[in-house]
């Protein structure tokens, strides 16, 4: 067994180079975007914050959704994504 090492599983981005960067692009679009509404924000005028609170939760879900195909079932019988 000298010199046999068991495969280690990869980190969760490891080798999706470009669907990270593509991700990464859209999601700082977003907040660019709803940093410029703020500029808009006045008493009078409350869309500005609509689209705030809609970029935040929209972010927020796509965070958590993406990458997530592992099944709880999958996870408690301790396969990894890689099998």
């Amino acid at each position: 067994m000298v010199g046999t090492r068991s495969k280690q599983p990869s980190h969760s981005g490891e080798g999706h180079l470009v669907s990270n960067v593509l991700i990464f692009t859209v999601m700082f679009a977003i907040f660019l975007g709803a940093i410029y509404a703020v500029n808009f924000l006045t008493l009078d005028n409350v869309w500005p914050m609509a689209v705030l609170l809609i970029a935040a939760t929209g972010m927020y879900l796509v965070a958590f959704s993406i990458g997530r195909s592992d099944t709880t079932t999958e996870l408690a019988k301790g396969y990894s994504h890689n099998e």
